[in-house]
């Protein structure tokens, strides 16, 4: 009990919600069960009024309604300010609602006054106070097994939210080599995979794993691979080779051509081909 209880329950919005809520509810409950007795309105007061008994009904139900209102506005109003604070136990808002339903008793005991002239002002305050709670807690509950759902269901909201995006982070920190089928045979992270190699129908990765370099057969052709791991870091450079120009640490001319060193042991060096070295080119200007 001396637990505090969330915060959301007395948030601003839900307040807001609550106050309005309520007297929306007491105001129709009221009128379908009629827990006042309305039936014993003083005659000599509605003559005094000139009004008929109905219509008397009806603006003793709307003033309790607007006066419990009220109350229940200033009451969160200083619930607020109060809160801004200090934190309420579960004990403290069982007392703060008995002082809420306790100050709509005081004022509807005045109402019964006009109604009830034979019994005395305590006997008029309990009779109010039973009915208050009867009327006051039923939205009260409602309010907050809503406020519940409602902070249960935005939490697991983000909750989702905050695993798709982890999910797509994670797919994009990894390049995935499928094969003919379209199966994914290796994932493996984009700083690891070295070089992918042709070998007839089959390509095979070098990528490391624990700081050694190892190598993985996949089914499939070159061309289809460079297909799929367009936009990445790894790119064809020749009709042989596709090299992670992120790992690149060296570039040299020899008379056979240009070669790319990864100065990774047991990767061997990657030619650059004419028809792929402007491609190359260009994302080292782009991105290295």
């Amino acid at each position: 009990m001396l637990k505090p209880i969330p915060s959301f329950i007395y948030s601003k919005a839900n307040q807001i919600a609550m106050v309005l809520f309520v007297p929306f509810f007491a105001l129709i409950f009221i009128n379908i069960y009629r827990p006042l007795d309305f039936d014993r309105l003083d005659d000599s007061f509605l003559s005094w009024l000139n009004i008929s008994h109905d219509l008397a009904v009806q603006l003793i139900t709307i003033s309790m309604v607007v006066g419990g209102m009220i109350i229940a506005a200033a009451s969160r109003l200083i619930m607020s300010w109060y809160t801004k604070k200090h934190k309420l136990s579960y004990l403290d808002y069982i007392v703060w609602i008995l002082g809420e339903i306790a100050a709509m008793a005081s004022a509807f005991t005045i109402a019964a006054l006009f109604t009830e002239t034979n019994k005395s002002l305590a006997e008029l305050f309990r009779n109010s106070f039973v009915k208050t709670a009867l009327i006051v807690i039923i939205p009260y509950v409602m309010c907050y097994i809503y406020f519940i759902w409602h902070e249960n269901s935005m939490q697991l909201r983000t909750l989702r939210r905050q695993i798709a995006e982890d999910e797509t982070r994670l797919q994009k920190a990894y390049i995935h080599i499928v094969d003919e089928k379209d199966e994914v045979r290796l994932s493996v992270r984009h700083e690891h995979l070295a070089i992918i190699e042709s070998a007839d129908n089959y390509v095979c990765i070098y990528y490391l794993n624990n700081g050694k370099i190892k190598k993985s057969m996949v089914r499939n052709t070159l061309r289809r691979v460079a297909e799929q791991l367009e936009g990445t870091n790894v790119v064809r450079c020749h009709r042989s080779y596709m090299v992670n120009l992120a790992l690149a640490t060296v570039m040299r001319r020899e008379k056979e051509g240009i070669f790319i060193e990864l100065g990774i042991e047991g990767v061997p060096d990657v030619p650059i081909s004419r028809t792929y070295s402007e491609k190359v080119f260009g994302w080292m200007e782009n991105y290295g």
